[in-house]
């Protein structure tokens, strides 16, 4: 949720919840600590470790490395970044000794996100931290905090660019949207899909993160098809429920499809496009209508395979929460920062049959089964 929110809310339940995780054998003790490590020059100025800390990694203690996500609960998110935080982990320990913890409110609680980087930060329980804002630069007090006590910050699939964070990790929206619009456009030809109309919905429509969505998709689709009609553009997406809820989308995209069967294709920008799916087959419009969006569940495969969803995006939130694990090590271990701040991961794509730079159904399946 690039940049974004892009998820159901998990079942109700706000009690924090922590996964540790330990992996590989720690490193010699003693060892130095490098001077690019100690003090970094950034954007906002210059960085210094907190001493705590350079103590720590000299004596070859282990580093704590915190993944602070937004909902651990929330279906599919939650899963996939504890996978991601599990494989970072796995791989930071080849450079340092560290334990891993992804923490965060089960679902999605702004307060209790705070409060609990907050408790962390006063209790030096923080070496390095992988944040996951609930909203584009929400957090930036927290977060310069945690740059002001020593602590490094990186963020992840949403972004804090007014803060001093030290690089963001997730998708480029546009290119995302523009991608899913490409495949889209090409399976249309493929197959000779008559296209009268194009609408794009959203269960956050005013979002950045869904209006950039829209932009892409509406270039990529053109980019095959030129005169293509869209019945709505990127800042005029249809509401299609706020809680991001599959009986929120058949409510109101039912009667938006009822009262326009001009539009024979429906882009949504979230997991919404499992409800639009219901939708059309539930109008017994299947073979005439049809949708792609972004994100995995059982059903937006099925509707896949049944051919009724042409494209969706698999947002990769392992690889979000893997790359910046691993960047805290690099630049503990070694001083090591990106050149560019904006370290945008390739979306993965999913369509029935797959292809080149593409999953097919199976394929999905099986990450799908991982994150459960």
């Amino acid at each position: 949720m690039t940049v974004f929110r892009s998820h159901a809310l998990a079942m109700a339940g706000v009690a924090l919840a922590v996964t540790a995780l330990s992996v590989g054998t720690p490193v010699a003790a003693e060892k130095a600590v490098p001077d690019a490590a100690k003090a970094h020059p950034m954007p906002w100025g210059e960085f210094k470790l907190a001493p705590r800390i350079v103590k720590k990694l000299a004596a070859g203690e282990k580093a704590n490395i915190i993944v602070g996500i937004e909902g651990t609960g929330i279906p599919i998110q939650g899963a996939e970044m504890r996978i991601g935080t599990k494989k970072g982990c796995e791989a930071a320990n080849k450079a340092l000794s560290a334990d891993c913890r992804i923490v965060g409110p089960v679902n999605p609680d702004t307060a209790k996100q705070l409060s609990e980087l907050e408790t962390l930060l006063n209790s030096g329980q923080v070496d390095c931290l992988a944040l996951q804002p609930p909203l584009p630069n929400q957090f930036t007090g927290i977060i310069n905090k945690y740059a002001d006590a020593g602590i490094p910050v990186f963020t992840l699939n949403i972004d804090a660019p007014k803060a001093k964070r030290f690089a963001f990790y997730a998708l480029n929206e546009i290119q995302a949207g523009k991608i899913n619009g490409e495949a889209t456009a090409r399976l249309v030809k493929a197959k000779g899909i008559e296209v009268g109309e194009i609408a794009m919905g959203s269960g956050a429509p005013d979002q950045p993160w869904a209006q950039a969505r829209m932009e892409g998709f509406v270039a990529g689709y053109k980019s095959v098809f030129p005169e293509a009609k869209f019945f709505n553009d990127s800042k005029s997406g249809i509401p299609t429920g706020k809680n991001f809820t599959t009986q929120e989308v058949l409510n109101s995209v039912t009667p938006f499809l009822t009262a326009h069967p001009e539009v024979k294709l429906f882009f949504h920008t979230d997991q919404g496009v499992e409800g639009v799916g219901n939708v059309i087959r539930n109008l017994k419009l299947s073979g005439k209508v049809f949708t792609a969006g972004f994100n995995v569940s059982g059903a937006i495969l099925d509707a896949i395979d049944e051919g009724t969803t042409l494209v969706t995006i698999d947002q990769g939130f392992d690889n979000q929460a893997q790359a910046p694990v691993e960047q805290c090590a690099a630049y503990l271990a070694k001083g090591e920062t990106p050149a560019d701040p904006l370290q945008y991961l390739r979306p993965i794509v999913i369509t029935k049959a797959g292809g080149e730079a593409e999953l097919n159904v199976a394929a999905g399946r099986e990450r799908l089964k991982a994150a459960r």
